[in-house]
């Protein structure tokens, strides 16, 4: 899964809380103490510890912790870690006390899981008959091991597709996007060539798409390179394979050669794509579900939508950032954890994250909330059938620790993406020998 962008968004909104009663109908009897065999720490089944790399109060997902303090009479304390997020992940869980739950960048799990350091949720999951039916099976089974275990739990997730300036459209008679997952007249030819007339040099960029790790994925698949990033193996490094690297290459020259996006060096500061797009700068870009929320408090007086990546020679999938959570080995309340994550799961909790339009919700039932604005807010639902998922290896943060840096000198147009990403091949997969 490409790196996750948490860390470059801003959240706002919130939403009142949910009335206890309602909530209470997802909890098991006693609140957190309910799962009860499965973990059981031996620690104060009223309180429990979170480590997130966020702050959540004032967000929708803090909105929903609330609810399920009021619910289950558990006090959830939140540990937030804005910078440096995964070296403080991995100092505490191989603490001999860690927080009850962790965040965990879901292209992690996999490494981490054969540390030994998760809890399977597996029993739990058995235990209390959870109605998996419901949720996208992908996304349930994404966090599931070779072994059987099932070492994290995806609470929610966050689709990317085009955000577009409607107006701008307008202005320069160019015909919009499709509002269905359609190819016609939305190539990657017919993406160029709109982002041309979108542009004005000197004042407004058509498009950006490299600027969102998860193009890595979305657009080498959709060239033809079924693997992605990596082999199904997890030792392959397939982003150096020729389609994968003409993929990165047509992103690159929408930059180099076409002068239709913004300079790589020009886009470094935090959410400055955001910005530009809020400033009528920039006229379409690929983003996460989870950036409405800041567009709809800065972007005034335009209209904005939003329309499936372009279908490439070889498709039209997208990727979800996939929010996921586990339970640590050693944590002392993993009943209090489990229950928290399965309402987070519920109907209810879906709800309340997806009326803040933070994530979308594991359980389907809970899309009938889904609301614009955009107008087209429902493409954003149906991508979960459109989706890619990166294959999973034992040591990605490695992996991406090469390759990433490497990849600046391609888009700053200094080399091209085939022979930066041969060069650091061999490099990358000892790394993911682990």
């Amino acid at each position: 899964m490409a790196a996750s962008q948490l860390s470059r968004r801003l959240f706002v909104g919130g939403m009142a809380a949910m009335a206890a009663g309602s909530v209470a109908g997802c909890m098991t009897a006693g609140g957190g103490g309910g799962s009860g065999s499965a973990g059981g720490g031996g620690g104060d089944a009223k309180t429990m510890t979170f480590l997130n790399d966020l702050a959540i109060k004032g967000t929708p997902f803090g909105t929903a912790v609330e609810a399920y303090e009021k619910a289950s009479g558990v006090k959830v304390t939140v540990q937030p870690v804005p910078s440096e997020y995964d070296t403080k992940f991995r100092t505490v869980l191989a603490s001999g006390v860690p927080p009850d739950l962790v965040k965990i960048n879901d292209d992690y799990v996999r490494g981490i899981s054969k540390t030994g350091g998760l809890l399977d949720l597996a029993p739990y999951i058995e235990k209390d008959k959870v109605d998996t039916s419901k949720f996208p099976p992908d996304l349930f089974n994404f966090p599931k091991q070779a072994d059987g275990q099932h070492t994290a739990w995806v609470i929610a997730h966050s689709p990317r597709l085009m955000f577009y300036n409607v107006d701008i459209f307008k202005e320069a008679g160019v015909p919009l996007p499709p509002t269905t997952w359609s190819a016609d007249n939305w190539t990657w030819d017919d993406f160029l060539e709109t982002a041309k007339k979108l542009t004005i040099p000197g004042k407004r960029f058509g498009a950006l798409v490299y600027l969102d790790t998860g193009f890595e994925q979305t657009f080498t698949v959709n060239n033809g390179d079924p693997n992605g990033i990596y082999a199904k193996d997890g030792k392959t490094f397939a982003l150096s394979d020729p389609k994968s690297a003409e993929a990165i290459q047509w992103a690159t020259d929408l930059t180099c050669k076409h002068k239709v996006q913004p300079a790589w060096g020009d886009l470094q500061s935090t959410d400055i794509d955001l910005q530009m797009f809020a400033q009528g700068r920039l006229a379409m870009m690929y983003r996460q579900f989870s950036s409405i929320p800041y567009i709809e408090k800065a972007v005034k007086g335009i209209t904005w939508d939003v329309a499936p990546p372009p279908a490439g020679p070889s498709g039209q999938l997208t990727e979800s950032s996939v929010i996921t959570y586990s339970i640590p080995t050693k944590a002392k309340n993993p009943d209090a954890a489990w229950e928290l994550l399965k309402f987070l799961t519920s109907k209810e909790g879906g709800e309340i994250l997806l009326k803040g339009k933070m994530w979308l919700p594991m359980d389907r039932d809970a899309l009938g909330v889904l609301s614009g604005p955009p107008e087209h807010v429902q493409l954003f639902a149906d991508a979960v059938e459109h989706s890619t998922l990166p294959n999973q290896t034992d040591n990605t943060l490695g992996a991406r620790q090469i390759y990433r840096p490497a990849l600046d000198a391609v888009y700053n147009c200094e080399k091209p993406a085939t022979e930066v990403l041969n060069a650091v091949k061999a490099q990358v997969e000892k790394t993911l020998l682990g």
